[in-house]
């Protein structure tokens, strides 16, 4: 497992499509992707997530849904902050499970559609 150092020096991506969570359970949008990376996420939404909470969700890209394949995984939300704007909030995410065929649609869908980032972060620092 990697420090929390080590976290913050992944490269993020963010991705040249929208990528919208859903809860699986409930169908719920949860909100759109900001950037991604290996072991975590920056999303922003308007529902309340809840830290130290596990989401299990489907990545929908809302775009381009011919040729990618959702991606579900488990994800820890690891904090929110209010954006400022009505009932909006970032969420910092971590990657907690995942199977090797959506680990293999999420590198597709990274390769694809991405370009590297440091403005957002997906571990808490925000600009």
């Amino acid at each position: 497992m990697s420090s929390e150092s080590d976290r913050r020096r992944l490269p993020r991506h963010q991705l040249d499509l929208q990528v919208e969570l859903v809860e699986i359970p409930s169908g719920n949008s949860l909100g759109l992707l900001v950037n991604i990376h290996t072991e975590g996420l920056l999303m922003m939404g308007e529902m309340s997530l809840q830290p130290d909470h596990l989401y299990q969700v489907q990545l929908r890209p809302l775009s381009h849904t011919d040729i990618l394949s959702p991606v579900n995984l488990v994800m820890d939300c690891l904090w929110t902050r209010a954006m400022g704007q009505q009932d909006r909030l970032w969420a910092g995410c971590q990657i907690v499970d995942l199977s090797l065929e959506d680990m293999r649609n999420l590198a597709a869908l990274i390769d694809r559609f991405s370009h590297k980032t440091d403005e957002l972060s997906c571990d808490g620092a925000l600009p």
